[in-house]
């Protein structure tokens, strides 16, 4: 049946589900929500989207043809797959079962649950804007940071993030502005929640939990509401993704976000399952995100966060904490490569290079072979990049090899979040990166180069004495079908050399490589 709101009878009748262990609502509460007639609720489209998806066999055909029924919708839909985070330069999609089928099941419920975001203007004192940006904010950082941490839960992680607060919706519809006058600001979400606990006996993540319940999402999603407002911990990395998202949210929010973030950052130093560089780089990421994903959900764009300040507070907690782990480990492994040069068999059964967390060496030359023999034989694309950064030995001298591999670090994190999951990302040797990209041309190929050298103009890789490091690269790219190469090395050659016509020409720059075969 379409759901067009939630009535008192839907919400009685709701019951605890099998799998799902709820804390149960105070009594006077689940009467009162009972009798509301005015609670966040969803259009049919979206109720039946979600039928779907608790279905034993849901299939994109059945999400597409019910999408198709609600045209605003499908226009989301349409505009989530035809982003820059889907597309990646490809052609775009026209249908709902295209549009499904490139961003997924999960990203698709995502959209379909993203109509119980408070609309602006219907609320009775709430800051509106204010809760749809901390709902974005928070969804995107929970995937980004689950990206990491736990990568097969990201998707359901953008989704239980961007409803966290549906339940202060709930509050809204049963007092109205009596709800919005007895509680405090909504920056202080600690106090909040107690205020909401002095007034109904539980708080908003309980009722969002229940909410979400009886719109019939998925359990996972309902018990991962609750979850959201824990204290941050090390041992769970789903709990660890939603709680630190909306503490990402809150800081980029707060009136001084730069001295938000600094505590913040403080705080996450006692956590052994967290690395700085990478929650720095999940923060850069979603400066880069946020634009995109505001015209999306159509709210107001977050404002842009004090990078620079934040770089200079985090720098000094590497230096503090993680970065001086990192550095004994990158010095042990050149100490062992020098004397263990000849046991280089040894050292391909490791595949990630210690210093920068990327790929090493002996693993990008064993997966381009295989990805090179599958694409002549399949007769695919691929393509592979080769950067090098340039002046590095300049930065080595002047400020010395410490402050050179923070800068790598640095680098390689941002690179790591610009490429696509089927990618291969890789430290080829010193300062020298090489990516592999499968079922790709060098048209595509150069989007991404373009993107890493807009990053670079844009964000400074380091602090030195004070000031902001903005670093340069070459690039040369290289496509199977620019010539007959005999091997996976030449066209890595090819690359490389393509690069090095960047480094005579005066640096800074991206070449394709011309072969005597290359396509006009």
């Amino acid at each position: 049946m379409p759901i067009d709101r939630i009535s008192t009878a839907e919400l009685s009748g709701v019951t605890e589900p099998a799998n799902l262990n709820l804390p149960p609502l105070p009594d006077t509460l689940r009467s009162r929500l009972a009798e509301c007639r005015s609670l966040p609720s969803l259009p049919a489209a979206a109720a039946r989207v979600i039928a779907i998806a608790r279905s034993t066999d849901p299939r994109l055909a059945d999400y597409a043809r019910t999408i198709e029924q609600d045209p605003a919708l499908t226009l989301r839909l349409l505009s989530m797959a035809n982003s820059a985070f889907y597309s990646r330069g490809g052609n775009s999609v026209s249908s709902s079962l295209d549009a499904v089928s490139r961003i997924g099941l999960d990203a698709t419920l995502s959209i379909a649950l993203s109509f119980g975001l408070p609309r602006l203007g219907a609320g009775h004192g709430l800051d509106h804007e204010y809760l749809c940006q901390r709902a974005i904010i928070a969804a995107s950082a929970a995937q980004e940071l689950a990206q990491h941490l736990c990568p097969h839960d990201a998707p359901q992680l953008f989704t239980t993030a961007l409803l966290q607060d549906i339940g202060i919706l709930a509050f809204e519809a049963l007092d109205g502005e009596a709800y919005a006058t007895s509680i405090p600001d909504l920056h202080q979400h600690g106090k909040l929640s107690e205020a909401e606990h002095t007034r109904y006996g539980c708080d908003h993540a309980l009722v969002g939990a229940w909410l979400a319940a009886s719109w019939g999402v998925p359990d996972p999603i309902a018990a991962g509401i609750i979850d959201s407002h824990g204290p941050l911990a090390d041992g769970d990395a789903r709990k660890l993704c939603l709680r630190l998202s909306c503490r990402i949210a809150d800081c980029w929010l707060a009136t001084d976000s730069a001295a938000a973030f600094s505590a913040l950052l403080r705080q996450l130093a006692s956590l052994a399952s967290l690395d700085i560089v990478m929650v720095m780089s999940v923060m850069q990421e979603l400066q880069h995100r946020l634009p995109s994903l505001a015209r999306l959900f159509e709210i107001t764009c977050p404002p842009a966060i004090d990078s620079t300040h934040l770089l200079a507070e985090a720098k000094e907690l590497l230096f503090e904490q993680n970065l001086r782990m990192t550095i004994r480990l990158a010095e042990q492994q050149r100490e062992l490569e020098a004397l263990h040069a000849s046991h280089v068999a040894l050292d391909e059964q490791h595949r990630t290079d210690h210093l920068t967390q990327l790929a090493n060496r002996p693993w990008l030359e064993k997966r381009l072979q295989q990805h090179f023999d599958c694409a002549r034989q399949a007769r695919q694309p691929l393509s592979v990049m080769f950067i090098d950064l340039d002046h590095f030995k300049r930065i080595n001298d002047r400020f010395g090899h410490r402050f050179g591999d923070e800068v790598l670090i640095h680098f390689a994190a941002a690179l790591s979040n610009m490429v696509r999951e089927s990618d291969i990302a890789g430290r080829y040797g010193g300062e020298e990166f090489l990516v592999i990209m499968p079922n790709t041309r060098r048209e595509q190929a150069g989007l991404l180069a373009d993107r890493i050298r807009e990053y670079l103009a844009s964000q400074p890789l380091a602090q030195a004495n004070g000031e902001p490091l903005h670093v340069t690269a070459s690039i040369g790219i290289a496509d199977l079908e620019d010539g007959a190469f005999a091997d996976a090395a030449a066209l890595v050659d090819a690359a490389d050399q393509a690069m090095y016509g960047v480094k005579h020409g005066g640096r800074d720059g991206v070449a394709h490589y011309e072969g005597p075969d290359s396509a006009v």
